[in-house]
């Protein structure tokens, strides 16, 4: 996927989900779902977590095809 670091992070946010798994672990004091649906009713799998650089932007260069951050800076890819 070609991004380019000037882009608002906001364009590869996932936004409307719902949980559709077991926790797999927490974050900041939240929970981190093994899945989660869309909108579009489209599944996500939980692959990580998504870095920052040195302003505190999201990294969204380092975002696989597929792959879309979940607040709060967590990574998910679409697996249906």
């Amino acid at each position: 996927m070609m991004v380019s670091p000037s882009l608002p992070y906001e364009y590869f946010i996932l936004a409307e989900t719902r949980r559709a798994g077991p926790i797999a672990g927490s974050v900041r004091d939240r929970s981190i779902y093994s899945a989660v649906i869309d909108g579009h009713g489209r599944r996500y799998g939980f692959v990580g977590l998504a870095g920052r650089d040195r302003n505190g932007r999201l990294n969204v260069l380092s975002l696989r095809q597929g792959e879309w951050i979940v607040a709060p800076d967590l990574i998910y890819r679409e697996i249906s």
